[in-house]
């Protein structure tokens, strides 16, 4: 109940949280299964491979998602929506492997080059002179100029200018026994950048980094 209560508390925020499961055995978590994530978002998919690679570089040994695929078609094993303990018990004893990685692209906006229009004032000045009259020393009389005070001149001007939007992407990823269909981790991230594949890349990053960081607490707790 406790675990449940802290995926409720995942999903419903904005910022970078994980959750793992304090009562799994993570010790017999030996091979990874990777799922293709599910996206509604056309324009970014693949997002399963990046946690692949960072899941060996964290030294996890890993079934991709191509091979697993391929093996759910030979069986004839469906794994669209929700997965059942059955389902994810023959993954398990088909592929050898201990925790399925499943994934969702929760939200994806592409990079963007929007039109506004900036407005800019410019000021000019120029100096006020006056002309005045002298008498000289042989009582001759001479004009001569002397500046008084300055004159401002204001302008406004109005011009397009495009600016760019930094694509934004949320994912949230979890771990499944495959024995009991149980999430024994879940984390999720909402990141920015100036490419979507860049905000995934670093979204996968993290939160695998996140999991190690957790998994070797847990450990040192024993």
């Amino acid at each position: 109940m406790a675990f449940l209560a802290a995926f409720l508390w995942l999903l419903s925020g904005c910022t970078p949280k994980t959750v793992i499961s304090q009562s799994y055995d993570f010790d017999q978590m030996n091979r990874i299964g990777i799922m293709g994530f599910a996206s509604p978002y056309n324009g970014l998919s693949g997002v399963e491979n990046l946690f692949a690679k960072y899941l060996i570089q964290s030294g996890f040994k890993v079934v991709e998602r191509a091979q697993l695929e391929q093996v759910l078609r030979e069986h004839n094993i469906s794994v669209s929506g929700y997965l059942s303990p059955a389902t994810t018990r023959k993954i398990g004893e088909i592929l050898g492997v201990d925790v399925l990685l499943i994934g969702e692209v929760t939200s994806y906006t592409p990079t963007r080059t929007e039109l506004t229009m900036v407005s800019s004032r410019r000021t000019e000045s120029r100096p006020v002179y006056r002309q005045n009259v002298m008498q000289l020393a042989d009582g001759s009389y001479a004009a001569y100029s002397q500046q008084v005070g300055t004159e401002y001149s204001y302008s406004s001007d109005v011009r397009p200018s495009e600016y760019t939007i930094n694509a934004q992407v949320g994912i949230i990823a979890k771990l499944v026994d495959v024995e009991t269909a149980e999430i024994v981790w879940i984390g999720s991230l909402d990141e920015e950048s100036s490419s979507a594949l860049d905000a995934a890349d670093y979204i996968a990053r993290s939160l695998v980094k996140s999991f190690t960081k957790e998994l070797a607490k847990l450990r040192g707790q024993k």
